[in-house]
């Protein structure tokens, strides 16, 4: 039997997502920009502006390495945005990663579309909103869950994660979160998600790194080398970067 209260027509469920999207946009204050000026990609700001990244890492065992397949990555930037991330494990397994970036609003249709085609890519819907220094003011993530069941069967959920920020004069950032997750797009879910809000210190990854990692540097002051300072079975991470 399927209850009929359940059932939205593909219609509503945009409609819906769209509000859920936008729920949060009465918080931002000032003028907002849809590209940012710098790259900041996993908490390092890049300088030079870089198109590829190809990152490799190995371990250092006594006089050999062994290669980390999990931690080689070849990385796709356009606009100071992430647009591919791809790896591919020692079996030959290849792994895609596609960020889809939209200036207003997310198109949930041709990201479900393509969703539908089968093939090796993972499929990313994303919006970004920036203030005039480059902050991030806005931030929606449109991913899948898939999950297999004890009979095998795989289920595919929505995770949507919408979070908007205000930079303090305090050096901290305040966050108002709403996450879907692991559910599958419904009206009255949708509604139903409720706001989160938390502070945190700002910080610099590249200030952290440096007690635990030594550096070697290319022409534009990114790292190309970084090498563990662990004394027993160190890791070192290469990156060839194509500007």
């Amino acid at each position: 039997m399927i209850l009929a209260s359940c059932q939205n027509s593909k219609k509503e469920i945009y409609s819906s997502i769209e509000k859920f999207d936008g729920s949060l946009d009465s918080l931002i204050v000032g003028k907002v920009y849809d590209k940012p000026k710098i790259l900041v990609f996993q908490a390092d700001t890049l300088y030079g502006d870089p198109k590829v990244i190809k990152e490799t890492c190995y371990q250092l065992i006594e006089n050999d390495s062994i290669k980390i397949d999990a931690n080689c990555h070849l990385y796709q930037f356009r606009n100071n945005e992430l647009i591919i991330n791809s790896t591919e494990t020692a079996l030959g397994e290849k792994f895609v990663q596609k960020f889809i970036y939209f200036k207003d609003k997310i198109d949930n249709k041709l990201v479900d579309d393509l969703r539908k085609i089968k093939s090796d890519t993972v499929y990313f819907g994303c919006l970004r909103k920036y203030d005039e220094a480059g902050n991030l003011l806005k931030k929606v993530n449109n991913s899948n869950w898939i999950e297999i069941q004890k009979n095998g069967v795989p289920v595919a959920g929505e995770n949507r994660v919408l979070e908007v920020y205000k930079h303090n004069r305090d050096n901290t950032i305040t966050t108002w979160r709403k996450e879907y997750y692991k559910r599958k797009y419904n009206v009255d879910s949708l509604k139903s998600v409720g706001v989160e809000e938390f502070n945190v210190s700002k910080f610099n990854a590249w200030d952290l790194d440096k007690k635990k990692y030594s550096y070697k540097m290319d022409k534009y002051g990114n790292w190309v080398v970084k090498k563990s300072n662990r004394k027993e079975n160190p890791d070192v991470y290469y990156r060839e970067i194509v500007y």
